[in-house]
């Protein structure tokens, strides 16, 4: 059912920025703020719009993971550093990469769980932090990211 969910999300938001006005708006804005309120495009508006599709996401995330969790303040860290780390691997710029990085980091957290001694149930999170920071050091952009680059 996740991962139903998981690919309904990602259509969704496809169509979403890639088809609607709305979406081209949202995109405009976060761009380039001055030149979208020279076509017309109310910046404030589509930043709440974005902040507001934000605010969904992660409602639907918490509702997905909420069986598997126990109800306590940090308990969604251990979920915060694998999303950080598939979007680190994926590429924080592209949606699709961040969907593949989650699946790679996922699978690759359980492998090293079951077949690592020395990390077994208990250490399983640091696969992730040394995900992310293997990432980092070869490739900052990620599988899918563009690397930025500056006009000097």
């Amino acid at each position: 059912g996740t991962l139903g969910v998981l690919v309904g999300v990602v259509i969704a938001l496809a169509f979403l920025f890639q088809k609607t006005k709305i979406g081209l708006a949202m995109r405009a804005a976060a761009s380039n703020p001055e030149s979208s309120r020279l076509v017309g495009i109310r910046v404030g508006r589509m930043l709440m719009l974005g902040w507001a599709l934000a605010a969904a996401l992660g409602a639907i995330a918490g509702v997905l993971v909420a069986p598997k969790l126990f109800l306590e303040p940090n308990m969604m860290l251990g979920v915060q550093i694998y999303a950080f780390a598939a979007a680190t691997l994926g590429g924080f710029d592209s949606p699709v990469g961040a969907v593949v990085g989650g699946l790679i980091v996922g699978v690759a957290e359980n492998l090293a769980g079951s077949y690592v001694d020395f990390i077994g149930s208990e250490l399983k999170l640091v696969v992730a932090l040394a995900i992310i920071f293997a990432v980092l050091l070869v490739k900052p952009a990620g599988l899918f990211g563009k690397p930025q680059v500056a006009r000097v």
